[in-house]
C-alpha cells in the first residue's frame, strides 16, 4: 500500500493478541500481515517481505526460538521483535542471543513498541548516499548495554535462592531496563538504570553474592556502557 510506512508481520497463537497489535500498528500507518503458526509466518514472510516481525516467544508447539531460527533461514535481515510475559523473560533473553533485535514484556508498552518499530524501519531503509568514513567504527551504546546485561545474567546464575530473591532479580531487571531504554534512545532512563545496576553490583559484592573477580569484570563492562552514554 502506497500510503503505509512499511509492513510488519505479527505472529502469535492467540488471535486476540494478533488483532490488538495489528489494530495499533495499522493506526501507525503500517501494513500488517498476520500469522498464528510457524508455517503461516514463514509463508507470510516470503509473500509480504515485511521490514519487521513481531512474534510471541511461546508459539504453539514450535516456540518462537525455533521460529526465529527458521525466520533467519528465510530472511537474515528482517528485524525480529519478541513479545513475552513476565515469567518468560528468560526466553526473551535467549531470543536476543539468537539475533532478535529487541523484546517487549506484556502488557505491551505501546510507546516503546512504536519506537522499536521506527528503529526497525529506519534500519531497513535503503541507503542512497555514502559518506566518507571519519573514524574507525566503535561499539554502539546498544551493543555495550546488551553485553553488560548478558554478563550480569551469567554472573547471577550461580546465586542461591535467597540471593536471587534479594539481589539477583533486581540486578537482572535493572540491566534489562538499561538495555531496553538504550534501544529506545532514552538517555536519561539509561543513566538512571545504570546507576541502579552499579549500586546493586556493589551490594551483591558486599553481601558475598558476587566474587571479587566477577564484580570487577562487571565493573569493566559497566564503565564501557557508561562512557557510551557520556558518563565517566
Amino acid at each position: 500500500m502506497a500510503d503505509t510506512r512499511g509492513t510488519i508481520l505479527v505472529v502469535d497463537d492467540d488471535p486476540a493478541t494478533v488483532e490488538l497489535l495489528a489494530g495499533y500498528l495499522t493506526g501507525k500507518q503500517l501494513a500488517v500481515a498476520r500469522a498464528h503458526t510457524l508455517d503461516e509466518a514463514l509463508a507470510e514472510l516470503d509473500r509480504e517481505r515485511p521490514e519487521a516481525v513481531l512474534i510471541g516467544v511461546r508459539l504453539g508447539d514450535s516456540g518462537a526460538l525455533e521460529a526465529l531460527k527458521r525466520i533467519r533461514e528465510v530472511n537474515v535481515q528482517v528485524a525480529v521483535l519478541a513479545t513475552a510475559s513476565q515469567e518468560d523473560g528468560n526466553l526473551a533473553i535467549k531470543a536476543l542471543e539468537l539475533g532478535a533485535a529487541d523484546y517487549l514484556l506484556k502488557p505491551i508498552d505501546f510507546d516503546y513498541l512504536s519506537r522499536a518499530i521506527d528503529k526497525a524501519l529506519a534500519a531497513a531503509a535503503p541507503v542512497t548516499e555514502f559518506a566518507e568514513p571519519t573514524a574507525a567504527p566503535t561499539s554502539s551504546p546498544q551493543t555495550l548495554l546488551y553485553t553488560l546485561a548478558l554478563e550480569i545474567f551469567r554472573a547471577t546464575r550461580p546465586f542461591s535462592p535467597e540471593a536471587r530473591a534479594s539481589m539477583g532479580n533486581a540486578l537482572e531487571q535493572a540491566a534489562l531496563q538499561a538495555m531496553q531504554r538504550g534501544v529506545g534512545g532514552e538517555k536519561a532512563e539509561v543513566i538512571r538504570a545504570l546507576n541502579q545496576v552499579r549500586i546493586l553490583i556493589r551490594f551483591s559484592q558486599d553481601l558475598g553474592d558476587l566474587e571479587a573477580n566477577t564484580a570487577a569484570r562487571l565493573e569493566e563492562h559497566m564503565i564501557r556502557a557508561r562512557r557510551s552514554v557520556g558518563l565517566s
